[in-house]
């Protein structure tokens, strides 16, 4: 019976805190009859499981709001403020009966006489039976009960800690063996045996995570019903709103912040929304808004509180400070803007003007951020004097395991989350430019500009640098939320499994890290916060690279850079050098031989939780590691198979092309050597296989709705090799083209016509959409060139 009884209180303990916001959505929309229909059936599995267990106070209150629920689904009772008060009375007595059950094992002698007759009594000149919302009425059998299709069972938490535990100690233990093996130069069947071991080490320990998290809607739903209820004491108007709720996070972390979150949320209601005749005065509308959005941002999660009422007043929170005599005005004076702001997370600061029982006794904020700093995370303010307040808490998801990429800097070793990197590139090398506008460093990367920081400069240890200048590496990183930026480190190392933890407070209060982790060489590293990089920079993305002086001459650059191609050298799996245009790969994979398998006539490959077509014959035979260049043009994927890359150069302007459509487009002279160019479009031609036309040569051909680059990377070129003129999207010539190509599915150019201008539609899809569409398949060269040599007329000579 203790083991039915523990379950009941569980489950009952989730019915009712997702009953209570529930209820007061509903109230904001009576008229909802899903959530009526929800919330009786909340209250219905109460009741019947009270019943089996012997409960009769827990059963007789659920009774009652279940009777009150049912008597408004019939119409026969108004869903009214003093209905909903009633039934979260209810709820709020049973919240107390499962308390006193957890505690002791019974339930308590008691009377609800009280909370069920005020219930009651509410049906006291109720009106006649209505439908509700235009819905005919239901009996109760009419409702069913949600059907999760997922079966489950309660597991302490104290064992999943335990069970997180042994798979953390597992993959440390796995690094450590993994640097013993490359230490070792070990066989290839033993690496191959290993690999398979480190997979299932990564499956086991994801499994074990997500069973830790839960979604953050759970911590969202008491909210609601605070909101509703303070906001009835105070006098005010309040709109609340939740957004997020589909984040998760770990359960311990998250009953670790429900606390400062909810004192949080009171603080918005009490002290940041103006009572009713000030927002009058003020010009705004009589109901408040408060938003709750959750969202994850790397390793961490973020919890933004906004409202819209006063905000702070950093010279009001100084007087009150002085007053206090908690500073003298001689500090006030030489405190920053930030830190006026920071006032209020001083011990025993308030900005209530008399004690209540919601606040005024100055134990508040520097609870919450005393708290918060206790699980690694960190609280920001974001003061908008006169229209609102926003409290950010950034608080780790988890201790969990991400795949981490090693750096270096000033003689220090860092970590960077991989899933954040998106390129990583020599500092020195042919594709990249650095220049100094602004008094910042702009990093020009194949004609996309990025905002450049030194992590040596971040970290303000520039004197400790050991490395040379030539050597440094760029890694793009793509933040999560925000433009991607490019960071220039001394070093880049292996990527590696990494645990990750919580940093000290004092740590993650700089805004640097993400939390810290233990590598298979067993020195501790720090795992560095891609977000908080850029905020702690200063630096405003969105207008990097936009200063006065340097705008025309970073925009001319820019162009220049644009216009000069450049290409990927590489050794094939033959040792023949070839290159590639660097513009349509997406990265370079090292992945193992058994990776490569053959499927369907078709050689594929597996990379992480997916598989791409691969351009060879027949799988690589032996053990070891192969290069693939993923090639991507927007839409799909191919893999091209390399033994190693070379270098990255200009693509000389004079190319000998040729004679027919194939794997080769042709060969250029680089250093004094030919080398053969790998065409891109022939090899996603290939996946369709389509046969190759000879070439045409015809006039101007404008490429319009190019907005995925595909146009000026794939079919440019080809169109320049068989003859014709091409301008692209937003550039003018002198001359009215002779034919447009409308490069989008969805493009107005298409449907509106061009005027005297021939036009031609290139579809995505290889199969056409209605009988009658004259649309062509972008990769589909012979019907395309075919299309252009009816609409334009024969070949020149």
């Amino acid at each position: 019976m203790d083991d039915l009884l523990n379950d009941f209180l569980a489950e009952t303990a989730e019915i009712l805190s997702d009953a209570g916001g529930a209820i007061v959505a509903w109230e904001a929309d009576p008229a909802d009859r899903a959530q009526l229909d929800a919330i009786f059936r909340l209250v219905h599995t109460i009741k019947g499981s009270s019943g089996f267990l012997a409960l009769p106070r827990v059963t007789a209150l659920a009774h009652a709001a279940e009777d009150a629920l049912d008597q408004v689904r019939r119409g026969h009772r108004a869903a009214d403020a003093a209905l909903v008060s009633g039934v979260l009375a209810v709820i709020d007595r049973l919240n107390a009966l499962c308390a006193a059950l957890g505690q002791d094992g019974a339930e308590p002698v008691g009377d609800d006489s009280d909370v069920i007759g005020a219930l009651a009594r509410q049906e006291a000149g109720a009106p006649a039976p209505v439908e509700v919302a235009g819905v005919p009425l239901r009996r109760e059998e009419d409702v069913g009960a949600d059907v999760n299709g997922w079966r489950s069972i309660r597991v302490p938490l104290p064992l999943l800690d335990s069970v997180m535990t042994g798979v953390t100690d597992i993959v440390l233990a796995r690094n450590e063996f993994a640097r013993m093996l490359r230490e070792s130069g070990a066989d290839s069947a033993t690496i191959a045996a290993f690999d398979r071991l480190s997979d299932s080490i990564a499956g086991m320990r994801q499994s074990v995570s997500q069973m830790r998290m839960q979604r953050i809607d759970k911590l969202f739903a008491p909210l609601p019903r605070i909101v509703r209820d303070l906001a009835q004491e105070l006098g005010k108007k309040v709109a609340f709103q939740t957004s997020g709720g589909e984040v998760e996070l770990d359960r311990e972390m998250m009953e670790n912040i429900r606390d400062p979150l909810i004192h949080i949320v009171r603080n918005a209601i009490d002290h940041g929304i103006e009572t009713l005749d000030d927002r009058v005065a003020a010009g705004k509308d009589i109901t408040a808004t408060i938003s709750v959005a959750a969202r994850q941002s790397g390793n961490q999660i973020e919890i933004e509180v906004r409202d819209d009422g006063r905000g702070l007043s950093p010279d009001a929170l100084v007087a009150k400070a002085i007053a206090s005599r908690l500073l003298t005005a001689a500090d006030a004076r030489a405190l920053s803007p930030r830190e006026k702001l920071e006032l209020i997370f001083r011990p025993g600061f308030s900005t209530a003007a008399k004690v209540t029982a919601v606040s005024g006794r100055g134990v508040g904020m520097d609870i919450v951020k005393a708290n918060v700093e206790k699980i690694g995370g960190i609280v920001e303010l974001r003061n908008d004097e006169g229209r609102g307040l926003a409290i950010l808490l950034r608080v780790p998801m988890t201790l969990t395991i991400i795949s981490g990429l090693m750096v270096r800097a000033a003689g220090q070793y860092f970590a960077i989350p991989r899933g954040a990197v998106r390129e990583i590139l020599l500092e020195s090398g042919d594709t990249v430019r650095v220049d100094r506008v602004g008094g910042g460093e702009l990093a020009t990367v194949r004609g996309e500009q990025f905002p450049l920081l030194r992590l040596e400069t971040i970290l303000g240890c520039e004197c400790g640098s050991d490395d040379d200048a030539d050597d440094r590496a760029l890694v793009i990183v793509r933040p999560g939320q925000g433009q991607s930026y490019a960071l220039s480190v001394a070093a880049i190392h292996d990527h590696e499994e990494l645990v990750i933890k919580p940093a000290a407070p004092m740590i993650m209060a700089t805004g640097l890290y993400a939390g810290t982790t233990l590598p298979d060489n067993g020195r501790p590293v720090l795992l560095l916060d891609v977000q908080g990089l850029l905020a702690v920079a200063g630096i405003d993305a969105s207008e990097a690279g936009r200063s006065k002086d340097g705008l025309a001459d970073a925009e001319a650059d820019a162009l220049a850079t644009r216009n000069a191609t450049q290409l990927l050298l590489f050794r094939d799996l033959n040792k023949r050098v070839r290159g590639i245009r660097l513009s349509v790969i997406e990265r370079v994979e090292d992945v193992p031989a058994s990776a490569l398998f053959e499927s369907a006539g078709r050689v594929q490959a597996q990379i992480g939780e997916a598989i791409f077509p691969v351009h060879t014959a027949q799988p690589p035979a032996g053990e070891g590691n192969i290069k693939l260049l993923r090639l991507h043009d927007g839409r799909s994927v191919l893999c091209y198979p390399i033994a190693e890359v070379i270098d990255i150069v200009r693509l000389p302007d004079a190319i000998q092309p040729s004679p027919t459509p194939g794997l080769i487009a042709g060969v250029a002279l680089i250093g004094g050597e030919p080398v053969e160019l790998i065409d891109p479009f022939w090899l996603m031609e290939q996946q369709a296989v389509r046969p190759a036309p000879l070439p045409l040569r015809e006039p101007l051909c404008h490429l319009a709705d190019d907005h995925d680059g595909w146009g000026a990377n794939f079919l440019a070129p080809i169109l320049r090799g068989a003859g014709y003129r091409v301008t692209l999207a937003g550039e003018t010539a002198d001359e009215t083209p002779d034919l447009l190509l409308c490069l989008s599915d969805e493009s107005e150019l298409c449907d509106h016509g061009a005027g005297e201008v021939p036009v031609i539609r290139l579809r995505s899809s290889i199969e056409a959409t209605a009988p009658d569409d004259q649309s062509v398949y972008r990769y589909d060269r012979e019907a395309l060139l075919a299309a252009m040599r009816r609409r334009v007329g024969g070949a020149r000579p």
